[in-house]
C-alpha cells in the first residue's frame, strides 16, 4: 500500500506546486479528490491487513476448503456454497431473495463441468 501513498503524495505535491490554492474552485476539487484517494488508500490498506490476518489464521489448519458458486434460478444472484454444505445439505437458501435452492447432497467429485 506504500505505492498508493507515494503516488497520492506525489499528486498532492503537483497540485500544490501548480498554484492550485485550496481556496480556489479548482483547488477545492483537486484537494477533495486527493482526500478521497487518501481515504480509499487507507481503507484498502486496512482491508488487506485484515485479509492477511484471516489468511494467516486459516492457513494454520491443514484442511483444504473449497467453495462452489451457485446462481439462484429465481433472482439470478450468484453466491458461494461451502463444500461441507454442498456435500451435506439437500437445499440452501439464496442470500438475496431467500428462495430455497435444491442442491441434493451431491458428491462434488462426481460433477462434470
Amino acid at each position: 500500500m506504500e505505492y498508493f501513498e507515494k503516488k497520492i503524495t506525489y499528486l498532492r505535491g503537483l497540485c500544490d506546486g501548480s498554484g492550485f490554492s485550496s481556496d480556489s474552485q479548482e483547488g477545492k476539487i483537486f484537494h477533495g479528490i486527493l482526500d478521497v484517494l487518501e481515504d480509499m488508500s487507507k481503507a484498502l490498506s486496512n482491508n488487506c491487513e485484515e485479509q492477511e490476518i484471516q489468511f494467516a489464521h486459516s492457513s494454520d489448519e491443514d484442511e483444504e476448503y473449497f467453495l462452489f458458486s451457485c446462481i439462484c434460478p429465481q433472482c439470478g444472484e450468484e453466491f458461494d456454497i461451502a463444500e461441507e454444505t454442498f456435500r451435506n445439505e439437500e437445499e440452501v437458501f439464496c442470500p438475496n431473495c431467500e428462495s430455497p435452492i435444491p442442491i441434493g447432497a451431491v458428491n462434488p467429485d462426481e460433477l462434470k463441468f
